[in-house]
């Protein structure tokens, strides 16, 4: 197989499985646990199964993220909008915003929407 069938097998198999469901479960892993699949990927670059520039775990992680937040933040119709805190409403703008929900303190920063409505707050 030519290195470029092997990227797209590579992407479309290990890197997909990687992925899948990663948002809810990459919050409870642990900083060894993230290097164990960092390794996993590493591996693959050195056998030339997945390209050395292409993007680390945790990239594609946190593109996943923002995207599945958006989804959700923006479709007040999807099925796990209801886990969201209200919307807040106010006249003023001091800054733009990631999102406009009202933010309730929680300690528990493992789970998806606490972790994603608390990033780059400041």
């Amino acid at each position: 197989m030519c290195d470029g069938a092997l990227n797209v097998n590579y992407k479309a198999v290990v890197i997909a499985n990687f992925l899948y469901a990663i948002p809810t479960w990459w919050g409870f892993t642990a900083a060894s646990d993230r290097q164990k699949l960092d390794a996993f990927v590493r591996r693959g670059v050195r056998l030339k199964y997945y390209s050395s520039d292409g993007p680390t775990l945790a990239e594609l992680v946190d593109k996943l993220d923002k995207t599945f937040f958006t989804v959700v933040l923006h479709n007040d119709d999807h099925v796990l909008r209801y886990i969201l805190p209200d919307r807040r409403h106010n006249s003023y703008c001091l800054r733009p915003k990631r999102h406009d929900i009202t933010l309730t303190i929680r300690c528990d920063s493992r789970n998806f929407f606490q972790r994603l409505l608390f990033k780059d707050m400041y």
